[in-house]
């Protein structure tokens, strides 16, 4: 299965757009509270599973720890305290983080535009468009050259609503464009419609 052909299933488009969207939405009404509160979380369920993972072990038929089990507590604990006491450190890394998931997001619709044309499919010069502003806007949000936060989760907000919507957009476009053209994108290929079969 490639990647652009999977990237064309309409129920998993959907999931991403709407995903996308909530996303985006979130990090425009709170972008200055919600990064530390997810670093905040992350940090205290590690702390949870890890101590709770050790625990279990005793209630497994007199079980006793091992190394490789203290080994796993101390890397939790240390984990998690490290994100509580220092979520600012992390929020840095979680902006990287974001700036590529737009940069692949930008790529992935490139490469879906691009690749289904071999089946006649021409893409929308906006298309292509929107896909480099989102690399673009993945780029400045991995390097941050303003002053605030504030600024690079607003642009994230703004690139994953634009994500999610241009992206069910093209998807819809494409499979309608591909079922003129006779294909049919089904389990990650795309297949010739036999009509004498569906008659």
């Amino acid at each position: 299965m490639n990647f652009y052909l999977s990237s064309l299933d309409l129920r998993k488009g959907i999931i991403r757009s709407v995903i996308a969207v909530l996303l985006g939405v979130i990090f425009l009404i709170a972008p200055d509270l919600l990064p530390n509160t997810l670093v905040i979380i992350l940090g205290a369920t590690i702390l949870f599973v890890g101590i709770v993972s050790f625990l279990t072990i005793f209630t497994k038929d007199g079980g006793k720890p091992v190394g490789i089990n203290y080994f796993n507590l101390a890397l939790s604990l240390i984990v998690g305290i490290v994100l509580l006491l220092f979520p600012d450190f992390f929020v840095a890394l979680l902006m990287i983080l974001l700036g590529i998931i737009l940069i692949i997001c930008g790529i992935g619709q490139i490469s879906s535009l691009t690749s289904v044309r071999k089946w006649g499919v021409k893409a929308n010069p906006f298309e292509y468009i929107i896909a480099i502003l989102l690399i673009l806007l993945g780029v400045v949000v991995c390097f941050n050259p303003f002053d605030t936060k504030d600024v690079i989760f607003w642009m994230f907000g703004i690139g994953a609503i634009i994500y999610g919507i241009t992206n069910l957009i093209s998807l819809i476009r494409i499979r309608k464009n591909l079922e003129k053209a006779g294909k049919r994108v089904s389990h990650g290929n795309i297949e010739d419609v036999d009509y004498t079969l569906e008659k």
